[in-house]
């Protein structure tokens, strides 16, 4: 059984959405696609997760730290998510 953490939107930047907007699956950092017009569903990858020190998409990183340290396989960002607190808001 897979675990599913939904987060808004607002903890991606705008620089992160423009890049997973104009960009192909394939030249992504990681396994995941387009959810709807606004969203995005990812496999957290562990290794992503705890790596994301020196890497470009720090907002991203920090979301699959947040997820696999709780426990989760999948992050969907949603537009009608409400924020978390324990993440950044954009």
């Amino acid at each position: 059984m897979r675990k599913l953490l939904c987060l808004s939107t607002s903890h991606l930047s705008s620089a992160t959405k423009r890049f997973l907007m104009s960009h192909d699956q394939k030249e992504w950092l990681t396994v995941g696609g387009p959810f709807g017009d606004v969203g995005w569903i990812f496999h957290v990858d562990e290794d992503a997760a705890f790596n994301f020190g020196n890497r470009r998409f720090k907002d991203l990183w920090r979301s699959f730290a947040y997820a696999a340290d709780r426990g989760y396989d999948l992050i969907l960002f949603d537009d009608v998510e409400e924020p978390v607190r324990d993440l950044p808001v954009y």
